[in-house]
């Protein structure tokens, strides 16, 4: 008996020496609330107010990660390609050359030393965007029409999305030139006061019993004088050189002034070849671009 309780008390001098050893925590209860996570708020824009609603700084689905550079010219060591000579309106014709060239290399320039575009343009050029143009008026050229004017009215629509564009124009004329052209655009990040790009193409012109037709290339291109959101008075600006046969040289020109949101006025006029023979005229319209 005595030697049960000698061990017993040396058992109950030793365990105070031993490691204690922690149980677990016990499970959180279910009944406590959780704080939930804080997810950062996610704006969900519309096509409307992304495209066309008033951009506002670190939002929206669209920012601006870089510029991709787009040829839209030859070396300047190249000139021109020769004109053929064409009786009575040779001269004339090389002018209109040299005046389309000069078109083409000055919105060059301007990009280069232009400063970036406002968001809400930005916008508008990353998102799907229809363009109608409708005009009407009236073309004159002696050689070729004789004498007086011959009225034309002309339709095109444009569809581009981003760098990429296309059009598609009809010109009907009962007495003048009739037309039809398509073009594929590749167009450079508009900049605050020019927008534009390359276009390659085929347009077809017949006057009478008189065709001409062959590869287009050109440059067109706006300059933004003022701009108050999508309102913009603007110069647009159609250079183009139709190859076929020979070198035909076009200049179309136009004034836009806004009358909403997504419509302006049009109001200019164009000069071009056909065959050689030189013929200018006047036009007026509407632009609408949703």
């Amino acid at each position: 008996m005595k030697q049960l309780i000698v061990v017993a008390l040396v058992f109950s001098l030793a365990l105070p020496a031993w490691p204690e050893v922690r149980a677990p925590p016990p499970p959180p209860d279910d009944d406590v609330p959780q704080l939930p996570r804080e997810v950062p708020p996610v704006e969900e824009m519309g096509y409307f107010e992304s495209c066309f609603g008033v951009p506002r700084v670190g939002s929206g689905p669209f920012g601006i990660a870089g510029e991709i550079a787009i040829p839209i010219g030859g070396r300047s060591s190249d000139g021109p390609p020769s004109v053929p000579v064409s009786s009575g309106s040779s001269d004339e014709k090389a002018w209109l050359v040299a005046a389309v060239l000069a078109a083409m290399a000055l919105p060059v320039v301007v990009y280069a030393v232009d400063k970036p575009a406002p968001r809400l343009v930005l916008q508008r050029f990353r998102c799907p965007t229809f363009t109608l143009d409708v005009l009407g008026g009236a073309d004159n050229g002696r050689s070729a029409l004789g004498d007086g004017s011959f009225g034309f009215v002309s339709t095109r629509f444009s569809f581009g999305v981003g760098h990429f564009a296309t059009d598609f124009q009809y010109d009907g004329a009962p007495r003048a030139v009739s037309a039809f052209s398509t073009h594929l655009l590749i167009r450079a990040t508009p900049r605050d006061h020019v927008e534009g790009g390359l276009a390659i193409g085929y347009r077809r012109s017949v006057l009478r019993d008189r065709i001409q037709d062959g590869l287009e290339i050109g440059l067109p291109h706006r300059y933004a004088l003022w701009r108050d959101g999508l309102r913009t008075v603007a110069l647009e600006l159609r250079p183009l050189l139709l190859l076929g046969s020979g070198i035909e040289p076009s200049l179309e020109a136009a004034f836009l002034f806004p009358l909403a949101q997504v419509l302006h006025l049009r109001v200019g006029g164009r000069v071009y070849t056909f065959e050689g023979d030189l013929l200018w005229g006047f036009s007026g319209g509407l632009s609408l671009t949703l």
